[in-house]
């Protein structure tokens, strides 16, 4: 049977968040949904034919099962980091830092972001291709010959330029697109999380814990004075911080100027990261109880998980469904 449902935040990871690992069991707050709510990882944090192929002599969900691939020898690595309360084995750090770069990279967020910028970039085209008649009928001819569009009659000029200027369409990217730019970019940006130094940081064991949520790198300035005031910061640049939640017990902080440390984590640390962590999601956060603790600004009191759901800042604006056709673009 072929895969259709594909996670992009691994059920494995999302297990270290839960009470019981073999039975997990996570509490979930939604965003878009506006609602709290216990579920399995097996629910959560997945798309269906998010990693879809579509070759010949290849199977649909060929690059999901590499991925199960990965996702067991990181299942392992997760559970000795877990229980060693530490980074400091090579392999077992290799494995994680190559989970956190898939997850920076591969995600909704990022997808969303590159099928906008190319929707962009097709709307002026086609905007141009239909500014008269005469460039519209060349358009159509070009299409033709080569191959694109079969002969014969073409649409209109007239309808084609009132469904261009109403703008009612969509522009899909297919999943094999979004994989080969998400490959590349994850070349690039991997030997730049091995640059950087990790401070681990360690929650009390029986404490309330770190959360994690549906995009968990969470790059920001390590300047507070500097964090919302100018353009996001990328993985290359110095002078910035990339928190990472680990499990319910563990979470890391990447810099380039630091050193690999690790600290024991007091509450006012653990609502930092969380808050982090809460404004950086998609949509959903995932915690072990309802009862963790977050702040988002310097000097806040902590909050309590089971009040985000009143915190206006914890809302996230539903996508608009364009009226029209969706036009899939080019694999």
């Amino acid at each position: 049977m072929t895969a259709r449902r594909h996670h992009y935040v691994p059920q494995c990871y999302l297990n270290g968040f839960a009470q019981h690992r073999e039975k997990p069991k996570l509490y979930v707050v939604d965003a878009l949904e506006r609602r709290a709510f216990r579920t399995s990882p097996l629910n959560i944090a997945a798309e269906r034919d998010f990693h879809r192929i579509d070759a010949d002599g290849v199977a649909p969900d060929a690059l999901e099962n590499a991925f199960s691939g990965f996702e067991g020898e990181l299942d392992q690595a997760l559970r000795r980091i877990v229980a060693a309360r530490s980074i400091s084995n090579e392999n077992d750090r290799i494995i994680l830092l190559n989970l956190v770069g898939l997850l920076a990279i591969k995600n909704p967020r990022l997808r969303e972001t590159m099928r906008d910028g190319r929707e962009r970039v097709m709307r002026m085209v086609a905007d141009l291709m239909t500014a008269t008649p005469e460039r519209w009928e060349a358009t159509a001819k070009s299409a033709q010959r080569d191959g694109y569009v079969p002969e014969g009659p073409t649409v209109s000029y007239e309808i084609m330029r009132e469904f261009v200027q109403k703008g009612r369409y969509k522009i899909d990217v297919h999943p094999m697109e979004h994989m080969r730019a998400e490959l590349k970019i994850f070349n690039d940006i991997l030997p730049l999380l091995f640059r950087r130094k990790w401070m681990l940081l360690k929650a009390p064991h029986g404490a309330t814990g770190f959360i994690t949520c549906d995009h968990p790198p969470c790059l920001m300035w390590s300047d507070p004075s500097q964090r919302g005031k100018f353009y996001s910061p990328g993985l290359g640049l110095r002078g910035t911080d990339l928190f990472f939640p680990i499990s319910n017990e563990l979470a890391m902080i990447g810099s380039f100027e630091g050193s690999d440390n690790e600290h024991d984590a007091n509450p006012l640390m653990i609502a930092a990261m969380n808050g982090a962590f809460v404004t950086y999601a998609e949509r959903q956060v995932y915690a072990r109880e309802s009862d963790f603790l977050y702040y988002m600004v310097p000097d806040e009191k902590p909050r309590r998980g089971d009040t985000l759901l009143q915190d206006r800042r914890f809302t996230r604006p539903r996508p608009q469904k364009p009226k029209g056709r969706r036009v899939q673009g080019s694999n």
